[in-house]
């Protein structure tokens, strides 16, 4: 995570500026990702550029204006992006950029509305990872894109909603939409929808809180929704909460432990959270998690 933060870091530098940076000029602008000494800190950049390059973000080498001797520094300039993306901030853009190239979805091409989003559009290296896709994944992308609502059966019901985001968790595509008709967030897995997905005419504005969709942990992801009561050990209590995030709920035992409090929807994925802790956690609610959890592990010994 500390490298790919780094790499989005250096994206946004190369974006956001007017001429060519040095290498040391580039350090001072993101502190703490590279090392203070000097060797170390080159042989990282170096990496690094090489890596994105690989990946097929433009990074350009120029002469840096004004410099005498004449310097040369990097940058990227945003007209080297062959997709016409909607108005996106810098750190939006690099990460975008950085995603298209280390995953990339089954079958896309220049028509996908991931790359007219802002994919990168060149020969690259082969991805780190390739994720299957679903026929009603381009309208809901363009119903993303355009802030549209949209129709669709679902369970034998017709629903209106406002899609917030695409969510790919536990090998299965979600749409994290707004009901209408419920007046609240609900998860559709898109291979459930029933039939066609109708798009409408109609603009809705985003909520406040649907930036924070996107930042829940994986398990929060998908339909069958438990609450579930978690207990973690005083030496793992700081990491489980870094890992939940600012918006976690938890109670403090007087020992130091926590009992966390979570909505599970995607339940395979939760218990390989749980079991990251080894012995420095327990399941204590539901019943029904407890048992399943229990039965599983007898089942591999």
């Amino acid at each position: 995570m500390k490298k790919i933060e780094r790499l989005l870091n250096l994206i946004s530098a190369l974006l956001s500026t007017e001429k060519p940076l040095s290498r040391h000029s580039i350090r001072e602008r993101i502190p703490g990702a590279y090392s203070e000494n000097d060797e170390s800190f080159r042989r990282t950049f170096e990496r690094d550029k090489d890596e994105l390059r690989a990946l097929g973000l433009p990074i350009s080498l120029e002469k840096i204006p004004g410099t005498d001797p004449p310097l040369e520094g990097y940058r990227i300039h945003k007209s080297d992006y062959e997709a016409d993306h909607p108005l996106l901030d810098n750190e939006e853009i690099a990460a975008l950029h950085l995603a298209s190239n280390l995953i990339h979805l089954q079958g896309d091409d220049i028509d996908s509305p991931f790359y007219k989003m802002g994919g990168v559009l060149q020969e690259k290296a082969a991805p780190v990872s390739e994720i299957p896709t679903e026929t009603l994944m381009e309208i809901c992308m363009h119903a993303l894109v355009e802030h549209l609502s949209v129709f669709f059966k679902y369970k034998s019901e017709m629903r209106e909603v406002n899609p917030y985001r695409l969510v790919f968790s536990g090998g299965k595509w979600y749409l994290i939409a707004y009901d209408k008709n419920r007046e609240a967030i609900r998860h559709f897995r898109l291979d459930r929808i029933q039939g066609e997905i109708e798009l409408t005419a109609e603009k809705f504005e985003l909520n406040d809180d649907v930036s924070e969709i996107s930042q829940e942990p994986p398990w929060r992801f998908g339909e069958e929704k438990n609450e579930v009561q978690l207990k973690v050990d005083r030496t793992h209590a700081s990491w489980a909460l870094e890992m939940i995030g600012e918006k976690a709920l938890y109670e403090e035992l007087s020992d130091g432990s926590i009992i966390l409090y979570e909505t599970v929807r995607d339940w395979r994925i939760f218990r390989t959270f749980v079991l990251s802790f080894l012995d420095a956690a327990e399941l204590l609610e539901p019943p029904e998690c407890r048992e399943s959890l229990i039965e599983w592990l007898e089942s591999i010994q």
